[in-house]
């Protein structure tokens, strides 16, 4: 009876070591607060479903969604998908397509990747922003209220309050190598940049959208829309 005790517990012991890290890594990531005609890794989001890393988040082409984790929250509205990322605090989630609204906390982060470009909330500043694909290589990036930064490949600008941005991945095309010292010419190959230009402070219709979704990441998560 002693060795088949002793055997159980170091069976017990194993499987909490080999169990340990992954029960570590499936901390909560958020609680959806709103949802309509929306999808939680292919099933119907439902109104208080925790979501973790690795869950993906969908949109039909009438629906909506909206994500919180402390301070910070993401929403996403018709035709959309996001991916969500693991992160020490706040909101972190990979865009593959449509668009998203976020807002950060003063101390809960929110960063959205989209197209290899990071979009990033600053540390003790509130910001409201939102992210669009547009092609394999551009991104429209507005700020509602606050200011943040997009990055690529360790190239930083800074996105300003109240304006609106489209974000370009370029090409840098260095000059050949070679040319005139008697060996064949080469071309390597640039590094990527972040090509930024603004579009125009919201104005008009962009400006109805962006307050549209101030309003709506302001409004409190106890009063839920609507769950489908």
């Amino acid at each position: 009876m002693r060795f088949v005790g002793r055997t159980c517990f170091i069976a017990i012991l194993i499987g909490t070591l080999i169990n340990g890290p992954i029960l570590a890594s499936s901390k909560p990531s958020g609680t959806i607060t709103e949802t309509q005609a929306a999808l939680l890794d292919r099933s119907a989001a439902a109104v208080g479903a925790t979501v973790y890393p690795g869950d993906t988040l969908e949109t039909n082409f009438n629906g909506s969604m909206r994500l919180r984790a402390g301070l910070a929250q993401i929403y996403m509205p018709s035709s959309s998908q996001a991916r969500i990322v693991d992160a020490a605090k706040g909101v972190h989630a990979a865009l593959l397509h449509g668009t998203i609204g976020f807002s950060s906390g003063p101390s809960d982060i929110v960063e959205v990747n989209a197209i290899d470009i990071a979009i990033r909330s600053r540390d003790g500043q509130p910001a409201h922003g939102r992210v669009s694909i547009i092609s394999p290589t551009e991104l429209v990036v507005s700020s509602i209220k606050g200011g943040f930064d997009v990055s690529l490949d360790g190239d930083t600008q800074a996105i300003s309050e109240g304006r609106s941005y489209r974000v370009t991945i370029v090409q840098d095309q260095p000059p050949p190598q070679g040319a005139g010292s008697g060996t064949i010419p080469t071309v390597r190959s640039g590094r990527r940049k972040l090509k930024v230009l603004l579009i125009a402070a919201a104005s008009g219709g962009a400006a109805a959208g962006a307050v549209y979704l101030y309003r709506f990441l302001e409004e409190s998560p106890d009063r839920p829309r609507r769950n489908d």
